[in-house]
């Protein structure tokens, strides 16, 4: 018998990235749905610095009235609900875009700076 090896096309991501799609979703991958279960984050306020188009994720208790609850998808993956976040800060890429994300463990917070670019204010 003739084996054909099989080439894997996905691989486990250990970078923390936050993908925001034009729908107004924001998605977490698998490396922050990590950092997110170790540090028992379910819900996240939405933090906005205009001056440096930094945005951020930090943990929330669920009660919160500012809070979003992200929803996990077996531990693959998280997603929470943001349009009315996306249209304050006026994002208008056309497309779903994938930005590299850092873990701040002193703050409990993911951080994302977003590419001026797909600003209104750009």
């Amino acid at each position: 018998m003739a084996y054909q090896l099989f080439t894997r096309t996905a691989a486990r991501i250990e970078t923390p990235t936050v993908s925001i799609a034009p729908d107004g979703r924001i998605a977490i991958n698998a490396a922050v749905v990590r950092i997110f279960a170790e540090a028992r984050i379910n819900s996240v306020v939405l933090l906005w610095d205009e001056k440096t188009h930094q945005m951020a994720l930090k943990a929330a208790r669920k009660n919160d009235g500012n809070s979003y609850v992200v929803s996990f998808s077996k531990g693959h993956s998280g997603i929470l609900r943001a349009k009315s976040f996306l249209s304050y800060i006026r994002w208008k890429a056309r497309g779903r875009e994938r930005l590299a994300a850092t873990w701040n463990a002193k703050d409990q917070m993911i951080e994302v700076m977003l590419p001026a670019e797909h600003l209104g204010d750009s």
